[in-house]
């Protein structure tokens, strides 16, 4: 009986190094620099090819993380930070896993049904979130994902794809379940910020993530990895898995589809479609049978992910998805802090890493600015993947509690003051082409690019202007004696970044130039109406005043319908 392939043993999970080679590691080689021919380089990122496949990596890492090392408390959390574990003390943390960490042979596999499964064998391409389906080959509809391009897979591409599509399970068809965050969740993953603007380490990068309180004994690897028992099958007669029926860290390897590989020999020595490397053994296909763990009631089950109440009156949490492939800072605001209606709440691990960072040195303290926060999921159209969305912002985390405080204090002024200039802005734009008695849809092919526009233009300096604030508000590690200064010259830059833009894209989308006849009097009133409002007047212009914590200028206002003109 050949070896089976263990997930603890082998070297499978692609990374890339500080000096850009690519290379293998084992799971407990990821807390150590790699030792290559030039001496160790730190590994500092997991290197698929695929991001979703990338992200899936993390979060199971993360994951392994989560149940075998304690420590991950406020408190304790910064030790490991600076001091990881070696090798072979990580080695020893995950050795009790081994039963959950084998690909194939018998019994118990790596998020695979636990029983054989009998019935066709489907093509390992079909494993890819963003597959073509069989309708879309048919149709010949597979226009911007093709088919064929993944035919073979190695044990360990075979590994990462297969918990990448159990993670993010799309809906499948009648009984083909959905991942516990329902198809393509949305992931959000803190990368630290380091001195001299370096890239964190993968060990600082996943510790950032880890949560506390999800340890398991090997006496719960059941009620955490649902492969070492039989499905939970949830047929007519079957059972929904909620989280008081597993282990809670379960989360991280939820398996929502049954599905058993089928392996082969490489006697062709054909390289892996992910990987590239040549294995001796190869998956081409599997066999998936319908009625999967279907997992309910999960609110706030999964600490990667932010999540949302529909409605006030609503109790059960649920995850936040993307609706497009573009990520903004209109979107950073509700997966970085908690909404004012109280419906949308940040990751889990979002919150204990700002809380985390304040028990750090003074030196890693200084480079807490430079955070970022990946954000990254698929946007998706019921079973069909539209995209895949991924992003990188700034994470902004200051060290201090009260510093925190004021910087999403003041990202919600600028957001909500962004949101009305961008109204504003449209509609002025709506008066100069088609006039005051328009009924033009602001969503329109015309306007709606003007809203999209001014938000693309203005992201780079919203992420700047909230970067300064946060060193005015945290001096030398301390919160500053006079914050509303800071926060009135921080509210000043942001009306003149908005102003600056709001009306060169005005200009741009209307230009008098191009206007004649009743256009060029619109065109002038919808300029100056819009001019105004940036300086404060009229009732929408209070409102942005408002929202920034300015002072009006001193002025009058009068006009129609809330057009305010400015008199001294």
């Amino acid at each position: 009986m050949p070896e089976r392939y263990s997930l603890l043993g082998r070297a499978w999970i692609p990374v890339a190094l500080a000096d850009g080679q690519r290379v293998f590691v084992r799971p407990c080689d990821i807390s150590q620099p790699y030792d290559t021919n030039d001496g160790p380089k730190d590994i500092l990122r997991i290197a698929t090819g695929r991001p979703d496949c990338d992200v899936a990596l993390m979060e199971f890492l993360i994951g392994l993380l989560a149940i075998t090392m304690d420590g991950a408390g406020v408190g304790d959390w910064p030790i490991r930070y600076r001091t990881p574990p070696t090798r072979e003390e990580l080695e020893a943390l995950l050795a009790p896993l081994q039963p959950a960490m084998y690909l194939d042979g018998n019994g118990a596999r790596f998020f695979q049904d636990r029983e054989d499964l009998d019935g066709t064998t489907t093509p390992v391409a079909s494993l890819l979130v963003d597959a073509p389906g069989a309708n879309a080959i048919k149709d010949n509809a597979d226009h911007f994902v093709k088919r064929g391009r993944t035919s073979v897979l190695s044990r360990a591409g075979a590994a990462t794809v297969l918990l990448t599509l159990q993670t993010a399970a799309p809906s499948g068809g009648a009984g083909h379940r959905t991942s516990l965050r329902g198809g393509g969740p949305l992931t959000t993953l803190v990368h630290p910020g380091q001195p001299e603007n370096s890239e964190p380490t993968l060990w600082q990068s996943l510790w950032s993530n880890a949560p506390d309180g999800y340890t398991a004994q090997p006496d719960d690897y059941e009620r955490v990895f649902p492969w070492l028992v039989s499905t939970r099958v949830s047929d007519k007669a079957g059972v929904a898995t909620t989280p008081e029926d597993v282990h809670k860290a379960q989360a991280f390897f939820g398996q929502p589809r049954r599905i058993r590989l089928v392996f082969e020999p490489n006697v062709d020595a054909r390289p892996c479609d992910l990987t590239g490397e040549i294995d001796e053994v190869v998956v081409t296909g599997y066999v998936t049978r319908p009625w999967g763990t279907n997992y309910t009631a999960w609110s706030k089950g999964h600490p990667l992910s932010p999540y949302y109440l529909p409605k006030k009156t609503d109790t059960e949490w649920l995850p936040v998805h993307l609706q497009s492939s573009r990520v903004g800072y209109r979107d950073w605001l509700g997966l970085v802090m908690d909404s004012t209606e109280g419906l949308r709440i940040p990751a889990a691990s979002v919150h204990a890493f700002t809380e985390r960072a304040r028990n750090l040195g003074r030196r890693d303290q200084i480079a807490l600015l430079d955070c970022r926060l990946l954000v990254a999921g698929y946007a998706m159209d019921n079973m069909k993947p539209l995209d895949f969305g991924e992003a990188l912002l700034p994470l902004i985390v200051t060290g201090s509690e009260i510093g925190d405080r004021q910087v999403r204090a003041t990202a919600r002024s600028l957001v909500e003051g962004a949101e009305i200039v961008a109204g504003h802005l449209v509609a002025s734009v709506k008066l100069a082409l088609y006039g005051p008695k328009a009924k033009a849809d602001t969503g329109s092919t015309v306007l709606g690019p003007v809203r999209d526009r001014f938000w693309a233009e203005t992201e780079d300096a919203f992420f700047r202007t909230l970067r300064t604030a946060a060193g005015r508000f945290v001096i030398d590690g301390e919160p500053a004696d006079e914050p509303q200064e800071a926060r009135a010259a921080t509210a000043e830059e942001w009306r003149n970044v908005l102003r600056r833009h709001a009306l060169a894209i005005f200009d741009d989308t209307a230009p008098i130039e191009d206007a004649d006849g009743d256009r060029i009097q619109h065109v002038i009133e919808g300029r100056k109406w819009l001019g105004l409002m940036l300086e404060g007047s009229g009732p929408t212009g209070r409102k942005l005043f408002d929202k920034l914590h300015l002072v009006l200028p001193d002025t009058g206002t009068r006009g129609n319908g809330g057009r305010g003109r400015t008199t001294r």
